[in-house]
Parts: C-alpha cells; sequence; structure tokens
C-alpha cells in the first residue's frame, strides 16, 4: 500500500471513499467535516439531529451523497470524547476505517488529519500516527489463503495548508517505514512453525542486511566455544541446532556506545520435557515474538536513519521434547560462568537470554541493555493483553522508556525488582534455580536476567500478553501485533540525534 499526502481542497479530491471525524457530542461540524458536510446538503448534521450518529469512540458513518463532492463515499469517523483523544488513538481509529474499506472492495482512501484541527495536536505526530495505523491496519497474513482479498493500494492524506505540507510529509513519512518494518516482523510471527525454525528466522533476518546494517549467524560450533550452556541445552530436543542472530546497525557515529536488543527466538515452545498442554500450543509459534520484534526495530531504524549504533541480538532455538533433551534436574554452566539448575525445561526463554546479555555485554559493551520475550505467564495474570510488564536495573533509563511509551502509545508497566525475590531463584545445589516457584513469576524471572546483566543498564520487557490478540482490540485485528517495536523505536529515536 502506498502513502502519500495530496495538498488541495478535500471536496474536490478524487477517492474511492473520503473520511472526515467528529467529536462526540459536536452537533455543528467544522474545519473540513463541516465543509464537505455543507457539500452535500447537510447529510452529516443531519444524522446527529436524528440519532443516526453520535461522534463516540469508533463509531463510523457510511454515506453515498451522490453529488457535491469529487469522491462518491464518505466515511464518518467517531473521535470520542476530545479530553480523552489521544494520538495512539489516532492510530487506533485506521482499523475501523480499512475495514471498511475492504468490505467495500475500495482501493483508495483519503483522510483528514484526525486530531490536527479541533484536536489541536502536532501535525507532524498526527500524521506519524495516521499513517502508522493505516500500514498496521491494512496487515493481514494470507500466504497460504486460495482466495485473497482486495486490499487498499493507497492511503493518501489531504491537507488544504500548503505550509504544513512538509511536515505531514514527513510524518507520514516516518509512520510508513515504521508501519512496514512492524508488519515485517509480524509475519515471522504469523508463519507456521515448520516453515520458521531456527535455521529459517536466521535467513529471514539476512534480508534486512545492506547499507549500513550487517547480520551474522553464529550455530552450534560458536555457542560451545562460547560455552553457552543454556542455549545449547535449549536446542538440544531439536534436529535443527540453535543459532545466534546478530544484526548491526552502525548508524551513530564511529567509536560510540552500543545500544543492544536481544529477543528471545523460540520458534516453536512444545515445553520440551516439561510438555505443555496440547490445547492452544498451536501458538507457541509466537514464542519467537521478543526476537522478530528486535529485528525489525534494527530495520525501522535503518530505515529512519537513527542516528545511533544498535545490534540485535536473537538466540533461536526450538524446544522440542526428545531423546536428546535437556532434562528437569540438569545443570547447565551458562556463558558467564554462573550454573543454573533445570527445574522446569519450559522455563527456557531466560536460559538462552542469559546467554544472549552475557554474549552482548563481552562483544559490544553497550550502554544500554533492552530485552523483549513471551516471557511468562505470570505476567498475562497479573497485566493481562493490555500492557507489557517492564522490569530494569536503572532508574534513568526505566524513566526514559516510561517517556516513550507514553509517547508511543505502547504501554508498559513496571514491575519491582525487590532483592527478596532473589531468594527465590536460589538453588541448594547451584549458583540459581531457572523458576522461583508459584509466588511472583513474572518478577523472579526478571530477576534471573538481572542476575546476568550485572551492572549494565538494563530493561526487561515481558512481552507475554500482548504481542498476539485472540481479538480485535487498541488498533490491532486478531494475530500477532509487532510489539514492542513502537515503544524501542521511540526510546532510540528520542536517544540518537537523527530522525
Amino acid at each position: 500500500m502506498k502513502t502519500e499526502l495530496v495538498v488541495g481542497d478535500i471536496r474536490k479530491h478524487r477517492a474511492d471513499m473520503l473520511v472526515v471525524n467528529l467529536f462526540e457530542g459536536v452537533t455543528s461540524p467544522g474545519g473540513a467535516t463541516g465543509a464537505v458536510d455543507k457539500a452535500i446538503g447537510g447529510a452529516i448534521t443531519a444524522a446527529i439531529h436524528d440519532g443516526d450518529f453520535h461522534g463516540k469512540w469508533g463509531e463510523t458513518l457510511f454515506l453515498r451523497p451522490g453529488k457535491g463532492l469529487a469522491s462518491p463515499r464518505v466515511l464518518v469517523v467517531g473521535l470520542g470524547k476530545k479530553e480523552k483523544f489521544t494520538p495512539d488513538h489516532v492510530r487506533q481509529l485506521a482499523l475501523p476505517v480499512m475495514r471498511m474499506a475492504k468490505k467495500k472492495k475500495i482501493s483508495t482512501v483519503a483522510s483528514v488529519l484526525h486530531g490536527a484541527g479541533a484536536g489541536g495536536f502536532d501535525q507532524e505526530e498526527t500524521a506519524r500516527f495516521l499513517a502508522l495505523g493505516a500500514v498496521l491496519s491494512e496487515y493481514e497474513y494470507d500466504r497460504y489463503k486460495s482466495e485473497k482479498e482486495g486490499r487498499v493500494s493507497r492511503f493518501q492524506v489531504v491537507e488544504r495548508e500548503k505550509a504544513a505540507a512538509r511536515k505531514v510529509a514527513r510524518g507520514l513519512a516516518h509512520g510508513a517505514k515504521l508501519g512496514e518494518a512492524i508488519n515485517w516482523g509480524r509475519d515471522l510471527v504469523a508463519s507456521p512453525p515448520g516453515d520458521l525454525r531456527p535455521d529459517g528466522l536466521a535467513r529471514a533476518a539476512r534480508k534486512i542486511a545492506g547499507g549500513k546494517v550487517r547480520v551474522k549467524v553464529y550455530g552450534r560450533k560458536e555457542a560451545e566455544a562460547w560455552k553457552m550452556g543454556g542455549l545449547i541445552a535449549v536446542g538440544k530436543g531439536s534436529e535443527v541446532s540453535p543459532r545466534l542472530i546478530v544484526a548491526e546497525y552502525r548508524g551513530g557515529r564511529p567509536g560510540s556506545p552500543w545500544t543492544a536488543l536481544v529477543g528471545k527466538g523460540v520458534t516453536f515452545d512444545t515445553g520440551g520435557i516439561s510438555l505443555k498442554k496440547w490445547e492452544g500450543m498451536e501458538k507457541m509459534k509466537y514464542d519467537m515474538a521478543g526476537g522478530a520484534g528486535m529485528l525489525a526495530a534494527v530495520r525501522a531504524v535503518a530505515a529512519l536513519g537513527i542516528r545511533r549504533n544498535i545490534v540485535a541480538i536473537v538466540p533461536a532455538v526450538e524446544n522440542m521434547p526428545s531423546g536428546t533433551a535437556y532434562r528437569p534436574g540438569d545443570v547447565l554452566r551458562m556463558m558467564s560462568g554462573k550454573t543454573v539448575e533445570v527445574l522446569s525445561t519450559d522455563a527456557e526463554g531466560r536460559l538462552i537470554l542469559a546467554d544472549a546479555i552475557t554474549f552482548a555485554k563481552k562483544r559490544y559493551r553497550p550502554d544500554v541493555i533492552l530485552d523483549a520475550a513471551t516471557l511468562t505467564g505470570s505476567c498475562v495474570v497479573a497485566l493481562g493483553s493490555v500492557t507489557m510488564g517492564m522490569m530494569g536495573n536503572d532508574a534513568k533509563v526505566l524513566a526514559r522508556m516510561r517517556e516513550a511509551s507514553a509517547a508511543s502509545g505502547e504501554r508498559a508497566w513496571e514491575l519491582p525488582l525487590h532483592e527478596e525475590y532473589l531468594e527465590q531463584i536460589k538453588s541448594d545445589i547451584a549458583d540459581l534455580k531457572n523458576i522461583g516457584g508459584p509466588e511472583a513469576g513474572a518478577i523472579t524471572a526478571g530477576y534471573f536476567l538481572k542476575e546476568f546483566a550485572g551492572e549494565t543498564p538494563w530493561v526487561h520487557l515481558d512481552i507475554a500478553g500482548v504481542a498476539w490478540r485472540e481479538k480485535e482490540r487498541m488498533g490491532y485485528a486478531p494475530g500477532p501485533t509487532g510489539v514492542p517495536v513502537r515503544l524501542l523505536v521511540e526510546f532510540l529515536r528520542r536517544e540518537g540525534t537523527g530522525a
């Protein structure tokens, strides 16, 4: 889908469908909506007075005016209460618009900038969220469908003021590039597990190489040489050996510090010997969403030209039960030298992340490490599918992450890492054990990783509840969401000097 700016009068612009808006409680439309309403004989005002449209959040009014406009269709979308409207609502609003376009088999959609008029939002910011929402809402994984539905080929934003054109165009370009990178990562998460095993994820990662991005893939031989006991153990049960995927983006000045993005890449998780229940196991292809998100983030920052050195490190494994699989009761020696007693082979993500974090520290000496993983069901119990869990060892980095969360609209909620939680993961026969019992499961998993991050500033994002949607919610259709790419790019954009 092509996203583009049109400068001119929306009444004279020809598209298959025009999109305008209204806040809840407004009875006399103004701005572009008022101009369209007047051109079609007050049809929008009549709908308001007749009680057919109230402007409530996500509400839509579809019209075929017949005359008065160059375009044959008009869709009015409700923005809800003005005081509650945020830039991320602009993104979310794209979903009902694209749903209507698909239903009506519409090719070209032209929209006003929601929130830039009466909402008072910055035009560039609004354009960024609108383009992002359009690209994300158009996403569908249809590789295996015999009959594919039609898609919107052009999403246009109509801006009347020539003076604002440059800002709007810049925002649209940013949002579209970010959305395209996220959708690439969503495709990885949606891929059937037989199609995307550790070697397949490595091949996919190589496709982002070029320009300032360099991708290297290491195998079992290197993992053994580096004594990556966690990565080797988790991958032992599969016929496909583990991979360590490293994607470097050199956007900063030579010699400037690295930021390390570490993502869990379990391409399929059966639980290993500690086998999961069969119900819902097909969804365990999404257990590499953290790794896909980190690779997508590198793709996005490269497209946006963020001036920072960033490396994504993805330990990729299949966690399978077999005669060669690692067992509960095993003791692993990790790359850091720490030993870990395995109580459950279904707590595998923290084992491979621990080795990847150690690799990041030794190879890149980063100024900050950010990791993301579909790590614990406990985080889903605590925070549901609304927000990801966030933990870290550096107050300043956590504060910057909270700011990025608020700005991006991708929610993260901080959980505590009090020292008392360490007692739950101490082992009687090793340094640590890989589960801490039934209490505070998300936190003890985070604390496990903290032990490997050491003094390096580090933030952990548990995305188990938000990486996949079972039903339409918060601007996402069912399926993979691409979390936490928006949050990470906003964090890195604020940290860098470009974009």
